[in-house]
């Protein structure tokens, strides 16, 4: 249960809900009614800034045609508020927007549990009319069309209380009334809607009943002109001082898509409801939502965390319904966010969560696909392909077109790989051939038949998926994306499979194409993103996708180098998915440390808020006040995300036809545990209980399976457990002593938690919050430390200082300095036993930490850097240089380093082992050789170094980016979008004037173009920058300055920067020109742009020329 203890009724994230999976509704925190003007609503179809409200939403109930560009475009409704029971006392009213001064006693919870939301408080309109006030409200989970609603009053006074109970038509909203009535003898209220064109009639019917000692002595209509979709009763109601009187609320909601007379079924709902009572219905209610969560997903040890967990299945369950397929939105059934549609969301976000402990609710998702076959058919036909293509976002319907232009193709087409992918999952999961041949199979062929037509054979013999946007949608009309590549390969392949399986003829086509579908892999064996990626930002989580949840990726090394080519460069302020996949991928590839989570974290705590932990689609608190659009809130999506940590994560869970795949992990943070219980697997139910060390596998229902487990194959049977080792990568033997230990910091940034600065990986970071911080590290045990290394992040701060904690408790500062302005931090101090460290930083910027050793003291350490060219043509040799430094009292022997370079270059042989001494430095150089024949590239070169350590042989890792170009000519003209792109600078279009086919833009820190000229005969040169500089900037405020940039130019072993000054031009269509003369050696030469630490940076770059 979570609860509010104070009363705030501005903050729309303090407003619970409650919902069945068919209706819901959202309740202010007042606890009943309507209430609206609730900030900036999330992103809507006609994209006309909203207010957030309390909204009532049936599944299934669309308007259609909302957008005259797109007939058919559907957007979900929101019918009249069904909770209000207002409350009257001497010409004051108790409702939605009643003053936080008239509240005391307030509290209001959720029970997730038991679908309820219960509020209690004090009301004091004026002195000595105190009123103890409680309402619940619960949409009844075992009757899906019933809602109901109760209050209690116990006035300190004795007079008249007014009752408004109401069908508020305030919250309607893209359908319209058609007709009302109020029986003032039989309590009984009613509105009949439907949406523009009939396509939904509604009808919601309300049936009041007084408890014992509540008399009535005026009952009146209430159908207020201004607004005809609102009917209701207003009553009076005599009331004595210390008296408690009870009035309840059944309402009935049925609609044309139930039933052929919604009226007739909401209003029996309604009447038999009052007949059967409040108790009896309650106990139905609980029994059903017990059904829910009778597999459930429990976290020993942390109360917090489990609230989070709860609540996350708890926004699910209260919106999708067995029986029913409408699927499920982004929000669920809490707001009309994102017009309710059904997106990508539903099949890769939220149905492997269903799936894995209810897979009768997974399958409304799996079935609204067939059940928008033949428009997806049609959809196909309509844009010239074959088989079927689903729409991006619609409901059900499933019509092509949002935005106002069609959005079936050459949008998201990775849309049809990520429905393939949960029909075959379902048939997976589940077993049932029966359902795969007649539901299942219809949909894998037609994604399949369709991906057949849509790929274009290049002259290299491959197939390519040409003009897409991916998941990442910074980008459009990209070439070979990797999440939509691998989804076409992965769904050709399912579909031959399933044919087989159903007896049908699978075209041999399938399985060819499959095979020769281009997957762009740049020259360090990493995944670029789509054909041409220079590792510019993207909006989520995208190629790492090939290896969760598509399993194309499969190869440990690749799927973690792609993990840590993705993380820096994807943008934290995307929505609430990508740290949840990333999480499932660092469990799955097993690098020691913990990053698995460092990731668990970022994937739920940066978008929980308000007291009842509800998920909002970006970090931090969503706007509560303004215009223009939030993120979606809740955000089901996300929620849908962070559950499958567990499953996917942390029990290793891969869908299989013939074995349950489990690899269970776990990090030290979660040590006490997590239990899963009641995962379903073909008719089976199985409990998986993950601890420290051993990870207990039981069958509860079901007849015997094999467990397929990193360790082999075993068989599962009744009264017969399985025992599987839980992997503990940050267990891994290391001299470091603050790796995956116990962190905590005074502040810390959204997505920056303390525990990055130590899982193990060099990628996550930890930020503080402020310039001033600490940082404090309890040991793996009691040791004596004499030095420790921090590798920055994006800012840092002026000084440090460091204390030990000693046995005793006692603290004992033993090291005190400035930061250097640049390279990392190391720290000595003479050495000390203790068993905490704790870091205090101060002045300059908030400390960023990537990554935090402290070595034990009798162990050697060793930290290095790679250095060289940043650039070298097809078949020219350059060298690389490692340097390596023993900052420990300790000589590290044995010590050897070894680079690693993409396949087929060339590199010299490694040098023989080396041993450096306490204090000194050592350094290893290499020449390395990309082949003749290599194609412009930016590859990622990495030096390892291992030593004899105490615990274990210790390593670190130093890498270094090498672009390899083609060189012009000198005299030429080089197009900036022609050059290396880094540091996420990216090409655009979208002004006048450019030259070539672009300009490069996203100038911005870090951001580089890199060119290499050869030059005949040394000589000074001019350099000729052709740029635009305007009204602009990263970050506000806007600003039209001169802006500066770096030019870095000369040999590629010893060029030399100067910072070039760019006027403004005019406007972003104006074009400039600034000239420097340079010194050029002969031969081939570096020409660079980019945006350094001093620079300004913030212009568009058109071209280059050089002599």
């Amino acid at each position: 249960m979570l609860s509010a203890a104070s009363y705030g009724n501005a903050d729309f994230t303090r407003m619970p809900f409650v919902g069945n999976g068919y209706l819901a509704q959202r309740l202010p925190a007042i606890g009943e009614g309507f209430q609206g003007a609730l900030g900036p609503s999330g992103y809507q179809l006609d994209q006309i800034p909203k207010q957030r409200m309390t909204t009532s939403i049936v599944a299934g109930v669309y308007n259609k045609g909302l957008s005259s560009s797109v007939p058919g475009t559907e957007y979900i409704a929101s019918l009249p508020t069904w909770s209000t029971m207002d409350l009257g006392v001497g010409g004051q009213t108790l409702d939605a927007s009643t003053a936080a001064s008239q509240i005391s006693d307030y509290r209001q919870s959720v029970d997730m549990l038991h679908g309820v939301v219960s509020t209690s408080l004090t009301w004091t309109p004026q002195a000595g009319d105190a009123t103890a006030v409680s309402f619940q409200v619960l949409a009844n989970q075992a009757q899906m069309h019933l809602g109901e609603v109760q209050v209690s009053v116990t006035p300190s006074w004795s007079g008249d209380l007014s009752l408004s109970a109401l069908l508020d038509g305030s919250s309607a909203q893209g359908i319209n009334p058609t007709s009302r009535a109020v029986d003032t003898r039989a309590h009984t209220s009613s509105v009949s809607l439907e949406t523009p064109g009939a396509d939904n009639v509604v009808d919601e019917v309300q049936h009041l009943v007084a408890g014992p000692g509540v008399s009535v002595t005026s009952s009146t209509a209430d159908q207020p002109t201004a607004n005809t979709a609102t009917a209701g009763e207003d009553w009076t109601v005599p009331v004595q001082a210390g008296h408690t009187y009870v009035v309840t609320k059944y309402v009935g909601i049925a609609t044309s898509n139930d039933t052929r007379d919604p009226s007739a079924l909401a209003a029996t709902t309604a009447v038999n409801a009052a007949h059967t009572g409040w108790n009896a219905l309650l106990r139905q209610h609980e029994a059903a939502w017990a059904a829910l969560w009778a597999p459930n997903v429990r976290v020993a040890g942390d109360e917090t965390l489990q609230a989070a967990t709860n609540m996350s299945y708890y926004t699910l369950y209260s919106s999708i319904r067995a029986g029913l397929s409408w699927s499920i939105p982004p929000a669920g059934l809490t707001s009309q966010d994102y017009n309710g549609d059904i997106f990508w969301d539903a099949d890769t976000w939220m149905f492997p969560t269903l799936l894995a402990l209810h897979p009768e609710l997974a399958k409304s998702i799996v079935m609204f696909r067939y059940d928008t076959i033949s428009q997806a058919e049609a959809n196909a036909k309509a844009n010239g392909y074959q088989g079927g293509v689903w729409s991006w976002d619609n409901g059900p319907d499933g019509v092509c077109g949002d935005l106002g232009h069609p959005m079936c193709v050459g949008f998201e087409d990775h849309l049809e790989g990520d429905i393939a992918l949960a029909q075959w999952q379902y048939y997976e999961a589940t077993g049932d051939t029966a359902w795969l041949r007649r539901y299942g199979y219809p949909v894998l062929k037609d994604i399949a038949e369709f991906w057949a037509s849509r790929v274009t054979l290049g002259s290299d013999g491959l197939y390519h998926i040409n003009g897409v946007t991916g998941p990442d949608e910074y980008t459009a009309g990209v070439n070979d994306e990797s999440a939509t590549n691998a989804g076409a390969i992965v769904a050709l392949r399912d579909a031959t499979t399933a044919a087989k399986l159903v007896g049908a003829t699978a075209d041999p086509a399938w399985s060819a194409i499959a095979d020769k579908i281009n997957i762009v892999t740049s020259a360090d064996g990493t995944h670029a993103e789509y054909a041409g990626y220079t590792n510019e930002t993207a909006k989520q989580a995208d190629t790492v996708l090939m290896t969760y949840p598509f399993q194309y990726v499969t190869a440990s090394a690749t799927a973690a180098a792609d993990l840590d080519r993705y993380m820096p460069v994807t943008d934290p302020n995307g929505p609430a998915m990508t740290a949840s996949v990333e999480s499932i991928i660092a469990a799955q590839v097993q690098q020691p440390g913990c990053l698995d989570y460092t990731l668990f974290e970022n994937s739920y705590q940066p978008y929980l808020n308000g007291p009842y932990d509800q998920f909002a689609e970006t970090q931090g608190a969503p706007a509560l006040t303004g215009t223009g659009t939030g993120p979606a809130f809740d955000f089901a999506t996300g929620a849908g995300g962070f559950l499958q940590t567990y499953v996917y994560g942390y029990a290793g869970l891969r869908w299989s036809t013939s074995a349950l795949e489990l690899a269970p992990t776990l990090p030290p943070q979660l040590k006490s545990g997590i239990t899963i219980s009641g995962l379903r697997y073909q008719g089976r139910s199985v409990t998986i209980a993950i601890g420290p060390k051993q990870t207990v596998v039981t069958l509860t229902d079901g007849a015997a399976v094999t467990v397929q487990s990193p360790r082999g194959t075993t068989k599962l049977t009744q009264g017969r457990p399985v025992v599987l080792p839980t992997a503990r990568p940050d267990l891994d033997a290391t001299d470091d002593l603050a790796r995956c230990q116990n962190v905590v910091a005074s502040s810390s940034q959204l997505n920056e938690s303390p525990t990055a600065a130590v899982d193990g990986n060099s990628v996550t970071t930890w930020t503080a919050a402020s310039t001033t911080s600490s940082y404090t590290v309890t040991l793996a045990r009691q040791s004596s430390t004499g030095n420790a290394h921090i590798t920055w992040g994006t800012t840092r701060p002026a000084s440090y200082a460091v204390s030990v904690r000693s046995a005793a408790g006692s603290w004992q500062q033993v090291a005190i300095g400035q930061v250097p302005a640049t390279g990392d931090l190391d720290m000595r101090w003479a050495t000390v036993a203790g068993t905490a460290v704790r870091f205090d930083f101060g002045g300059g910027s908030a400390a960023s930490i990537r990554d935090l050793t402290i070595p034990d003291a009798s162990a050697a350490d060793l930290v290095g850097s790679l250095s060289g060219a940043p650039a070298t043509a097809p078949g020219a040799s350059i060298s690389e240089t490692l340097t390596l430094k023993n900052p420990s009292d300790v000589e590290a022997r044995d010590v050897t380093s070894d680079l690693a370079v993409p396949q087929g270059w060339t590199v010299t042989a490694d040098p023989a082992s080396v041993d450096i001494a306490a204090g000194a430095s050592a350094t290893v150089t290499w020449t390395v050789t990309p082949p003749a024949s290599q194609s412009a590239t930016t590859a990622t070169l990495t030096a390892t170094t291992s030593w004899q350590g105490v615990a274990a042989r210790d390593a670190t890792t130093a890498t270094t980016s090498l672009d390899v170009i083609q060189p012009k000519a000198l005299g030429a003209t080089m197009q900036a979008e022609d050059g290396a792109l880094g540091g996420g600078a990216s090409v655009d279009g979208n002004h006048n004037g450019y030259t070539g086919t672009g300009f490069v833009d996203n100038w911005y820190e870090g951001a580089s173009d890199t060119f290499l000229v050869t030059v005949p005969t040394a000589g000074v040169y001019p350099v000729s920058v052709r740029y635009a500089n305007s009204l602009g900037g990263q970050a506000p405020p806007l600003q039209n300055i001169t802006r500066t940039t770096s030019l870095t130019t000369g040999s590629l072993t010893a060029p030399t920067t100067q910072q070039l000054q760019l006027p403004v031009t005019g406007s972003w269509d104006t074009w400039g020109t600034v000239t420097e003369q340079v010194a050029l050696p002969a031969g081939t030469d570096l020409i660079q742009l980019s945006v350094g630490p001093d620079d300004d940076g913030s212009v568009n770059i058109d071209s280059i020329a050089v002599g």
